[in-house]
């Protein structure tokens, strides 16, 4: 049976030499490219409109689901009131009188 050392299955693993940044990345920015004090703006103004267009996202969901619910009970009231039934619309149990 051959067993290997835990040690000696590691030094193999392990980098010879430990790993470095590319050299583009180590230098500084140059003055070019740096922001310049109006983009602190122009991104509160970004954040803005994205939050906006969020706010407008959700309401349309939130709206759109309403309405289908909405429209769902209406079409199961009309069939069962095309069906000829006479009690088609359910009472709520909490306005319901108790029975004792």
């Amino acid at each position: 049976m051959n067993v290997i050392p835990i040690n000696a299955a590691r030094t193999r693993l392990r980098p010879s030499r430990p790993v470095q940044p590319p050299a583009v990345l180590t230098p500084s920015i140059p003055a070019a490219a740096r922001a310049h004090p109006g983009d602190a703006q122009e991104d509160r103004v970004r954040m803005r409109q994205n939050f906006a267009a969020l706010f407008v996202a959700v309401c349309i969901v939130v709206l759109g689901n309403w309405l289908i619910e909405s429209l769902h009970s209406y079409s199961r009231l009309q069939i069962c009131l095309e069906a000829g039934h006479h009690n088609c619309v359910p009472l709520d149990q909490k306005f319901q009188p108790s029975r004792y």
